[in-house]
């Protein structure tokens, strides 16, 4: 399925109708372009026209198997020297995952081996 986007730009950057270049859009109406000395008022400057076009692709087949692999398996999960707070067993299986935005840290997961409670803790 193709998909179109057609919208029509009254802000952003405006060019000299003369010489292609960009305008610094002042805080007054009248505009004069700085490399060829071209002058009009904001409101007579062409509106800019923006279509993108973009097409979904299928997803790899060998991505496809991967993902069904990790939905199977769960988490990679390594194990880590960790008192469980409920039976206290001294080892615990933990995994990341970035839960919150990208420039936060990661949520670690910890699972005793012996009773199966669970924690987290947000780095």
């Amino acid at each position: 399925m193709m998909e179109f986007f057609s919208g029509r730009h009254d802000n952003g950057p405006s060019f000299c109708p003369h010489c292609g270049s960009i305008f610094t859009l002042p805080e007054i109406n009248n505009i004069t372009c700085s490399a060829c000395a071209y002058h009009c008022k904001f409101e007579d400057l062409p509106s800019l026209v923006s279509i993108t076009q973009s097409e979904q692709k299928p997803v790899p087949e060998w991505l496809e198997k991967e993902q069904k692999i990790k939905n199977v398996q769960g988490p990679a999960r390594a194990t880590v020297e960790e008192t469980c707070p409920k039976c206290g067993n001294t080892e615990m299986e933990y995994y990341t995952l970035q839960m919150r935005s990208a420039d936060e840290g990661q949520t670690v997961f910890y699972e005793c081996k012996k009773c199966g409670t669970k924690s987290s803790v947000n780095n």
